[in-house]
């Protein structure tokens, strides 16, 4: 089998700015949760295929393990990226080139994957979001409101999504 790459996105900024110029009204709140829920989705769907069992994956069709090195926070307001925070606080993701330019059949399968988590949480108010995402175990085992940022594990992250895609395909 073909070594993969880690992350899809070697660069967030690339998610970042693609992100950031498909939602409609990009708020910090609305930024930070997209890139949030895109993670935690594509760990349980893409980032969870075991290519050592048969499957109609092909091996030419493997995917990175992540979409990128995230580096989620605990904060009051749900799970928040320190980076993408400061980025965006200082209006740097503005100057971001938005170059996510889809090569590959795979480029282009994530590419519609992340489009449809955008759509649907561009159609959540922020505080609907802020809610959702307060329900995550990797967020409520970590959170304390005396500190003001503290560690997510991604793993635990990739735990929860795993769990909700599949009670989702139990429907």
């Amino acid at each position: 089998m073909t070594k993969t790459r880690e992350c899809f996105f070697d660069d967030k900024k690339e998610l970042v700015s693609y992100i950031y110029n498909s939602l409609s009204n990009p708020t910090p709140i609305k930024l930070q949760k997209t890139l949030y829920f895109v993670w935690a989705f594509y760990a349980a769907t893409y980032g969870n295929i075991d290519y050592n069992v048969a499957s109609e994956f092909k091996e030419e069709e493997t995917y990175p393990k992540y979409l990128f090195n995230a580096k989620f926070e605990a904060w009051k307001y749900g799970p928040i990226d320190s980076d993408v925070y400061s980025w965006d606080k200082s209006d740097y993701i503005e100057k971001f080139k938005n170059s996510f330019s889809p090569a590959t059949p795979q480029d282009r399968e994530i590419k519609l994957f992340i489009d449809d988590i955008i759509s649907q949480v561009d159609n959540v108010n922020d505080f609907g979001l802020v809610e959702r995402s307060h329900r995550d175990k990797a967020y409520k085992d970590v959170y304390n409101n005396q500190e003001s940022h503290t560690s997510m594990n991604n793993d635990e992250i990739k735990r929860d999504y795993i769990s909700y895609v599949k009670q989702q395909t139990k429907v």
